[in-house]
């Protein structure tokens, strides 16, 4: 899920990119993605990944003050990294609002770490959380910076996502059942009020009906855990920061340095972005075959 998101992204933003006149021609997938885009699915998987990290760490026996001091090490690592990709490709502004992924999931998953020291084996109290989040929004509606990713659209993904983790990983198939028609019911509501479903317009229909997607969505991809095709996603998965910090850090700076963005017409941006997409699953394929070498030349023991 994850390896589908980074490379939605990147699809997208290459071609954007690239092109002089994508809005032209992706004028329907830009209206698509006010509904459902790649920022969800980061999220709501981010949010599982802690639940995920707790509870390997519990289950081995670690106290919640070493995991919490883990999670510091991990989470501070990508608002470090985020400094670093805004100093280089976007500003310090940016790294300052939170309006760089990177530091939006440091930030967020140490806020869902802490609650889930507190709360785990109670995982239920994310629901409420994550309405509580977002009518938070009734009173920060214009926060001084969170204007891409607000915390009251980005935090009840989280919850959401750590509060499916167990259902997911588990198969509890009755339970997720009856969380999806939960949710199509808020749904039903939402729409009945006249909720808009929008990114843009900060909806908590857009977070309701992407966490019900994203649930179908893991749900199809356990059907399908053997089709080839999906190892692919699962490798830009495993690789999703390398994808992501490449893409900004190297490719998207190089455009600009070299004033081609956006320049081209949309066959040639087309072929730009494929081209951009195998330079990056080249680079990470070595990467990820070094980082192995590597890891066998430091674990294998001296001879005497």
């Amino acid at each position: 899920m994850r390896g589908f998101a980074i490379l939605w992204m990147i699809l997208f933003q290459s071609l954007d990119l690239f092109s002089k006149d994508f809005q032209t021609y992706a004028y329907t997938l830009y209206s698509f993605l006010d509904f459902v885009n790649w920022v969800p699915i980061f999220t709501f998987v981010s949010g599982m990944s802690v639940w995920l990290m707790v509870d390997k760490r519990l289950s081995s026996g670690f106290s919640r003050w070493k995991i919490l001091i883990h999670g510091l090490k991990r989470y501070g690592f990508y608002i470090f990294l985020s400094l670093l990709l805004c100093l280089w490709s976007f500003s310090f502004q940016t790294f300052l609002e939170l309006n760089e992924i990177l530091v939006v999931i440091g930030v967020y998953a140490l806020v869902t770490l802490c609650l889930l020291l507190v709360f785990f084996s109670k995982e239920w109290i994310f629901v409420p959380l994550a309405f509580v989040a977002y009518e938070l929004s009734l009173w920060f509606r214009q926060p001084p910076g969170f204007q891409d990713y607000p915390f009251y659209l980005i935090l009840p993904l989280f919850f959401l996502g750590a509060f499916s983790a167990k259902l997911i990983i588990n198969k509890s198939l009755e339970k997720l059942t009856l969380l999806e028609l939960l949710l199509l019911i808020v749904i039903a509501i939402l729409a009945f009020l006249g909720d808009g479903f929008s990114y843009a317009r900060d909806s908590l229909g857009f977070v309701i009906f992407n966490a019900f997607l994203i649930v179908i969505s893991f749900a199809i991809v356990n059907s399908f855990q053997r089709v080839e095709i999906l190892n692919v996603f699962s490798f830009a998965g495993r690789n999703a920061l390398f994808f992501y910090v490449f893409h900004f850090a190297v490719w998207f700076k190089l455009a600009v340095f070299l004033k081609i963005s956006p320049t081209f017409d949309w066959p040639s941006s087309i072929l730009l972005t494929c081209l951009s997409i195998a330079v990056i699953f080249l680079f990470a394929h070595l990467t990820s075959g070094l980082s192995q070498y590597f890891r066998k030349v430091v674990s294998k023991p001296k001879s005497l």
